[in-house]
């Protein structure tokens, strides 16, 4: 048998036993409308300073008083301007009173609910009812049923398409370019919540809704407590995040899908149950192009970010061509994914990501253990404990993990091409440093035959340190690159490691191939491949298998390193090819 056929039929098992061991509806990520990508003819917004004008003015009951206590002269000076000129106590009461593109909305210090836009809207009658099953239960909404109901399920909303009954996705309202901006001297100065309703349930799926919402800028407040995303774009071209705090969310803080010329910066997440930055379905202006794309434009660039104790700090399902650094990852279950696993992302699969000069570090917190599995996140939302208890750190509430973050992983590439993933510094994540693994595309609901090998193809990883923190002190990943042999040109070269070692799990014959030439095309590794569709088969919502799926380590807490005659172990435990056999025999 040749080279060829041994690889086509080691591929085709591996794609079938995937198929068979997911259940359906297990890979959920986040569900949405059939959404469309910007042409691309936008830009990236500019900030408009304080105080730029037309502007409108939002303040609560006690803004003045909240004023008097800002140390900063000039910002004091802008603030007491502002309040003699506020119109609005709420937020969405302002956005519905803008008359012109390029409006700002100033929203003084204060703690925000919208009382107004809490409860459920009379029109949310004529909507579709909330779906049957496992998972979040709100209906997918069309953008005309959205914009007919805006606070159905948002607790504000910015739609700027009025007119989308011409089958064109454009922004056409007075919204657009809006700038919402907190005049705090931090963000927690402007609070904008969404929390319970009195039958302990989330008052609202999410908290800022920007759709079709060209030129959105968002700066300086906090926002917290939503089942689905405290701060959602959606078929946007053109936006900004900016010294935003997203925490205590069910899933995402930060939530952008079939975007382009975004921006996240100077921006804060913690505690939240899927991840706290979320670039997924960007524009793929990369896609077809066979080359690391450094120099181009990018869809979506995330900068001097600290994502700390989510599931998982950054997640992007076809999260293509994202520009990723001067960030910090730290503290959650699984530190950056980027993947091909969930279907209906317009950009599939994932391709030209630039991961560079990141902080990765001590992602080894067990949520899912200490939350899904325990049965806390059964409870009703308002009992769970999203928000600490008093004297407990900010970020000690509970996480309820909607993926299958793995414990203990730094940077995961899973099934994505053509990543560049550069001098990044990467420790103390215990189970590994970084994680690639291929996706057939069976997964993702692909059935093209010429497709179901197209993931995990010319990932590069170049001038990376691992396992030295960064005074250069040893700081163990449990091991650091895991790789499971799998797709054509990855390569790893000029990596720097504790004591001149560069530890891998690899089984290719040479080692982790160097660049540029990369790997070959060689067949699957079963053992490696049953691992990961053991652990695709995670569901929160499911019974205890489903939660802690047989034959997934994932959601064990892996030792932690030690060096050499320390008494650790210093290398991932490598499923056998024995377990992928069982699993065969299952299906």
């Amino acid at each position: 048998m040749t080279h060829s056929r041994l690889r086509l039929r080691a591929l085709t098992t591996a794609v079938l036993t995937l198929a068979l061991l997911a259940p359906p509806g297990a890979a959920l990520a986040h569900a949405e409308r059939d959404a469309v990508l910007p042409d691309g003819s936008g830009n990236v917004p500019v900030y408009r300073p304080m105080i730029a004008k037309p502007n409108l003015v939002v303040c609560a009951k006690d803004s003045l008083a909240r004023i008097k206590k800002i140390t900063d002269k000039k910002l004091r000076s802008d603030n007491l301007k502002l309040v003699k000129k506020c119109k609005f106590e709420y937020i969405q009461d302002a956005v519905n009173h803008v008359t012109k593109p390029g409006t700002t909305i100033y929203v003084l210090p204060g703690v925000y609910t919208e009382d107004p836009y809490r409860s459920e809207p009379k029109c949310a009658a004529t909507l579709p009812e909330d779906p049957d099953g496992n998972g979040p239960q709100y209906p997918i909404l069309t953008y005309e049923q959205q914009l007919l109901c805006p606070n159905a399920q948002n607790l504000i909303g910015v739609f700027g398409d009025v007119k989308p009954e011409d089958d064109k996705r454009e922004c056409n309202a007075a919204v657009c370019d809006l700038q919402i901006e907190g005049t705090g001297q931090k963000p927690s100065d402007v609070r904008i919540t969404g929390g319970f309703t009195e039958d302990g349930e989330f008052a609202k799926a999410n908290g800022i809704r920007g759709d079709r919402a060209d030129g959105l800028y968002m700066r300086n407040f906090l926002i917290e407590l939503f089942e689905f995303n405290a701060v959602y774009v959606l078929e946007t071209d053109g936006f900004v995040i900016d010294k935003v705090i997203g925490r205590w969310n069910d899933e995402y803080a930060f939530l952008t899908f079939a975007v382009d010329h975004g921006l996240y910066k100077n921006c804060e997440g913690y505690n939240n149950g899927d991840s706290a930055l979320y670039p997924g379905a960007a524009s793929g202006m990369h896609q077809d192009k066979q080359e690391y794309a450094q120099t181009t434009r990018w869809s979506v660039e995330i900068r001097n970010c600290k994502s700390h104790h989510n599931a998982a700090g950054y997640s992007g399902t076809a999260g293509d061509s994202t520009y990723v650094h001067d960030n910090k990852f730290y503290a959650n279950q699984t530190g950056v994914v980027t993947d091909s696993i969930y279907p209906n992302h317009p950009g599939l699969p994932q391709n030209h990501a630039w991961f560079t000069s990141n902080k990765i570090y001590s992602n080894n917190t067990n949520y899912t253990q200490d939350y899904v599995q325990s049965g806390i996140c059964d409870k009703k939302p308002s009992e769970r404990g999203y928000k600490p208890e008093k004297g407990e750190p900010k970020w000690a509430g509970v996480v309820c993990p909607t993926i299958p973050a793995p414990v203990g992983a730094g940077l995961v590439i899973a099934g994505g091409n053509w990543n560049l993933v550069e001098k990044n510094q990467v420790w103390d994540n215990w189970r590994a440093g970084f994680m690639l693994l291929a996706v057939p595309a069976a997964i993702r609901e692909e059935d093209d035959p010429s497709k179901q090998f197209d993931t995990s193809h010319y990932n590069k990883y170049v001038d990376n340190v691992v396992s030295l923190d960064p005074s250069g002190k040893v700081d163990l990943n449990g091991t650091d690159f895991w790789w499971d042999d799998q797709g054509e040109g990855n390569c790893w070269s000029d990596n720097k490691g504790a004591n001149d070692e560069v530890r891998s799990n690899t089984e290719y014959p040479t080692g982790l191939p160097a660049c540029p030439e990369g790997s070959l095309p060689v067949p699957h590794n079963p053992s490696k491949t049953a691992l990961i569709a053991s652990c695709a088969t995670y569901d929160r919502w499911g019974d205890d298998t489903a939660r802690d799926p047989p034959g997934c380590d994932f959601f064990d807490t892996p030792e932690e390193p030690q060096e050499e005659g320390e008494g650790a172990a210093l290398s991932v435990p490598v499923p056998t090819a024995t377990f992928f056999d069982a699993w065969i025999s299952r299906s």
